[in-house]
């Protein structure tokens, strides 16, 4: 049986949707450890960081499994039927919401943590009308994208909604890791003076913290830039693994605070050693 011409490249959907899917899946796996441990080693952490922990597991868990029907449907399904490649199938429409939800937690997260070191309203208010507008678009860009009926058409035209909610998500991570990190520079400087073994502890808090929530940002970022300069979906793959980046980014940086708690300790008893 001789299929008609499709409309567009699959290797522009499916390429995309593979190497992401593949990539997305070990950042999975390493999210499943990393919330094991937290759950080890922050046991007493105030019931709100474990909210924030568990709704994110439950999003990349449903993440996980979309991204598993997503493949079968794109790879066996459509085999005999490359006819179904016109429009996403149900679970990519899935794993596009799950994604914001994913990307809004960490933010929401962030954005708490800003208010409460800086305790200026302005910069978490700021932080989450930024948020608060990429969540917006995204949400009107997945009814769209339940609703479509060809995939090259719908792509054109919601092109305007994916790169504004793609720009809001940027802008929001960047103003809020700095902010962040302008507020902790601020109190170091404040509480801490001069070249001590608690100094530098105090400097190594503030590069892990910029570059955990770097890495979520320029992602974010970079797939904003993908939409602006590139017609195709090229930028899919990014945004496939971006949900599970930021998750682990989030992760890393509740998780390494077990590290900087036992160097504290070694710190504290270098000095009265030294003392001595």
């Amino acid at each position: 049986m001789i299929h008609p011409i499709m409309a567009f490249d699959p290797r522009i959907v499916i390429g995309p949707m593979q190497v992401g899917s593949l990539l997305s899946a070990v950042f999975y796996g390493c999210l499943v450890s990393q919330i094991y441990l937290y759950f080890k080693l922050f046991p007493t952490d105030p019931r709100g960081f474990k909210i924030f922990v568990i709704a994110l597991g439950i999003w990349q868990l449903g993440h996980f499994i979309c991204l598993v029907a997503t493949l079968w449907s794109m790879t066996v399904i459509a085999y005999d039927h490359p006819s179904i490649l016109d429009t996403l199938p149900l679970g990519t429409k899935i794993i596009l919401l799950l994604s914001s939800f994913t990307c809004s937690t960490v933010q929401a997260f962030y954005t708490i943590r800003l208010w409460k070191i800086s305790n200026i309203v302005i910069l978490p208010l700021v932080s989450g009308m930024l948020g608060i507008t990429a969540q917006v678009a995204a949400f009107i860009f997945v009814v769209r994208a339940f609703n479509m009926a060809n995939l090259e058409t719908f792509g054109k035209d919601q092109h305007f909604i994916i790169t504004f909610a793609a720009i809001s998500r940027s802008a929001s991570d960047i103003f809020t890791t700095i902010g962040i990190a302008a507020t902790t520079l601020k109190k170091r400087s404040l509480y801490v003076s001069g070249a001590t073994a608690t100094t530098r502890l105090a400097d190594r808090v503030i590069a892990w913290m910029l570059e955990t929530c770097l890495v979520a940002s320029l992602l974010t970022f970079s797939i904003a830039v993908l939409l602006l300069t590139l017609p195709n979906n090229s930028w899919f793959g990014l945004y496939l693994i971006n949900a599970n980046l930021i998750a682990n980014s989030l992760l890393a940086w509740l998780n390494r605070r077990f590290m900087f708690m036992r160097e504290m300790d070694l710190t504290v008893c270098s000095t009265i050693n030294f003392a001595e």
